[in-house]
């Protein structure tokens, strides 16, 4: 009997491009069973990988740990539309790589994630102040890729004031935050907190501001806890907690995750396994977060992280930092190591 013929990419793909457009979570699994079918043909180290212990489902899919997106480009097509790179990895010569040829599932799925979370629901154009360098600056930025993309139809104005020329640019963030309208406030945890510490006591964001924040707070320079961050926002800048809105995501993903637990997109699923084993563990549990997001089609879905969490019973994410050997690497470092090269 031959083998069956692999699924032609184009009809993945548009299936999969109408489930952004229309999520049904029904649909999820059989569609990751396909994506996975398809990953196995595409990649030939995948499908070595697959091929020791054939998967049924997307929950025993194999797990490529993102640590390998340093030594392999995995990826199934030539080209690239994109190429996202790790930033702030330290004792580690190469730095991740995902190539992404077609950005067509990505550009499509970052709106209504960001749209119910970050702006509330109301998707009016509102201005925006970014802590984070434009695509332009860091075309290897998966986020400056979403902020640069998404702004031209959600912000009126938009007002950058981190560069990796000249660091935080605080007049231009004073301007933002002294107009009447609310605010967008993007960064990741050390902008965020390089702001304030250089903000005038007087300095606050206009009432109704919400804010967007990515990225851990534990760096070479600094630490501080959530709770802390949140106290210094609500106290400088008058923005309170239940406006201040967690993002995840990462190099190696296409899809985000948002809020307090951390909400996965509807192509977005987070599992936590035990890190000896790799078996999930029951909600509550601590361990390992994995991911499997349906619209890596390109490159790996099932992905094992270096980062530790808790799921809930709605598979809703906390994280608990990184795990105690993981290379510690984020956006919010590549921050501090842009303010840190400046002084």
């Amino acid at each position: 009997m031959t083998a069956p013929l692999p699924e032609p990419r184009e009809r993945l793909l548009a299936d999969l491009l109408a489930f952004v457009a229309a999520p049904d979570p029904g649909t999820f699994d059989a569609l990751a069973a396909r994506v996975v079918a398809y990953q196995a043909r595409a990649l030939p180290e995948y499908g070595r990988l697959a091929a020791l212990a054939p998967p049924t489902g997307w929950r025993d899919a194999p797990l490529v740990p993102t640590d390998l997106f340093r030594d392999l480009d995995l990826c199934s097509l030539p080209g690239a539309a994109a190429t996202f790179r790790t930033s702030g990895t330290t004792g580690v010569g190469r730095r991740g790589a995902r190539r992404v040829p077609d950005l067509r599932l990505y550009d499509a799925a970052m709106r209504a994630p960001f749209v119910a979370h970050v702006l509330g629901g109301d998707p009016r154009p509102r201005p925006w102040l970014s802590l984070i360098p434009t695509a332009r600056e860091l075309p290897d930025s998966s986020l400056s890729h979403m902020v640069s993309g998404l702004a031209p139809e959600l912000a009126t104005t938009l007002t950058t004031a981190m560069s990796v020329e000249g660091g935080l640019d605080l007049d231009a963030a004073l301007r933002a935050l002294a107009g009447d309208a609310p605010l967008v406030l993007l960064t990741t945890g050390f902008a965020l907190v390089a702001l304030l510490d250089a903000l005038p006591a007087a300095a606050s964001a206009p009432p109704g501001s919400r804010l967007m924040l990515t990225g851990g707070f534990k760096g070479r320079s600094r630490e501080l806890s959530e709770p802390e961050v949140l106290d210094l926002v609500a106290a400088r800048l008058g923005v309170p907690p239940a406006r201040v809105v967690p993002e995840y995501g990462m190099t190696e993903l296409t899809s985000q995750a948002y809020g307090r637990p951390l909400a996965p997109n509807p192509g977005l699923r987070f599992r936590v396994v035990d890190p000896v084993t790799l078996d999930d563990l029951p909600a509550g549990a601590d361990g390992l977060v994995a991911c499997f997001d349906l619209l890596n089609l390109d490159n790996v879905s099932a992905i094992l992280t270096g980062d530790l969490g808790r799921l809930d019973e709605r598979g809703r994410l906390t994280l608990h930092g990184r795990a105690p050997d993981a290379v510690r690497r984020g956006c919010s470092l590549t921050a501090e190591e842009i303010l840190e090269r400046l002084r």
